[in-house]
């Protein structure tokens, strides 16, 4: 192709198929209103031209553009008008043809198809409600609309969380109302909001075969679904204290500090202790397992238990972090299910039919 050639004349040629990406204000809108002018000139009926944009503005912009350009045309002396044909590539054009379109595209019924993706889909749906599955007489959700259903939702959940606090929508709202913050509450909401049609689907499909808190557990990698305390308790069942206590008083006979503050930490310990309070003698505070658990001070075979045992918690700790991802997805899921129940159901009260665009 000849350098000089103005690329965005290329891309408007209305018999060539274009795809263009460019940043903001590189001339995409330029480029559209030029092809949609050369459609009009190749003898295009306006009322079969569709142009659909993300927002009102953008379209507005794009109509004006339009009539701006169409209706210098209308006026411009013979020579300018030869020049702005020939600009796009046009050359040779009657000029009447061109005069007229402006007149064309004004006297068009509806006027020229310049609209959001939006209302393109609202006036689909309005055509074929039966086969789109809405109620012939739903009325679009506008951005209030939403956020006073979006919050009406929100407060449904907790009147239901609060009516049955032993449900497992109880238990879930109780358990991140204790672990996230405000911001943080109202934010994972706004995600059941922003993936509800991707959860519903996830949901759907889990309650299609073994439920969808198995499918969350086993992809956690548990055979089955559990509990930290499950695993906790199954853990702490496995240490031998009477072990415990000899090993600790054997460390206790090294005469290093480290030594010694490590068999006071052991020594501390009984029956009763939790997992919790075993973690700080084997990890630190990032978690990651201490590299020195008895200096050669300490009884070689003393040393060697210490390290099995700690290989043996750190298996345990890891199920624990697994299994928190678990609780938390299952608690999740469980509050987004009964908010989108919720929700459609303020919908279905308003025959309100909310668009789905390219997952929004």
């Amino acid at each position: 192709m000849n350098a000089r050639v103005d690329p965005q004349v290329v891309a408007s040629d209305p018999k060539a198929s274009v795809f263009v990406g460019a940043h903001a204000g590189s001339g995409k809108t330029s480029t559209l209103v030029k092809r949609v002018a050369r459609l009009l000139l190749a003898g295009a009926k306006p009322q079969a031209i569709l142009c659909v944009t993300y927002t009102k503005a953008g379209a507005a912009e794009m109509q004006r553009r339009l009539f701006e350009q169409l209706g210098a045309w209308a006026v411009m002396p013979d020579p300018q008008l030869a020049a702005a044909l020939a600009e796009i590539d046009e050359a040779g054009r009657k000029y009447s043809d061109a005069r007229a379109l402006f007149a064309r595209a004004l006297e068009t019924p509806g006027g020229l198809k310049i609209q959001t993706i939006h209302a393109f889909c609202e006036k689909l749906l309005r055509r074929f409600p039966l086969e789109a599955g809405v109620s012939p007489g739903f009325t679009v959700l506008e951005d209030a609309a939403a956020a006073e259903i979006t919050a009406r939702a929100c407060d449904d959940v907790a009147a239901l969380a609060q009516r049955a606090p032993d449900d497992p929508t109880g238990r879930a709202y109780a358990h991140f109302s204790v672990e996230l913050d405000f911001r943080a509450f109202n934010a994972m909401f706004a995600t059941f909001e922003a993936k509800r049609a991707a959860i519903g689907a996830y949901i759907d499909e889990g309650e299609r075969g073994d439920g969808f808190v198995l499918d969350v557990w086993r992809r956690c990698g548990f055979a089955t679904d559990s509990s930290r305390v499950a695993i906790e308790a199954a853990a702490m069942a496995q240490v031998r204290w009477g072990v415990w206590k000899r090993a600790a008083q054997a460390v206790a006979t090294s005469d290093k500090t480290t030594d010694q503050s490590l068999s006071a930490q052991m020594l501390a310990l009984d029956e009763g202790a939790s997992f919790a309070d075993i973690a700080p003698i084997f990890f630190t505070k990032a978690g990651t397992p201490r590299k020195i658990l008895g200096t050669k001070a300490v009884d070689p075979a003393v040393r060697d238990w210490l390290a099995k045992e700690q290989a043996r918690h750190a298996e345990t700790q890891a199920q624990l972090a697994a299994a928190a991802v678990a609780e938390d997805t299952v608690h999740a899921l469980t509050l987004a299910r009964a908010y989108a129940g919720c929700y459609e159901g303020a919908k279905a009260a308003k025959q309100i039919a909310y668009l789905y665009i390219f997952g929004y």
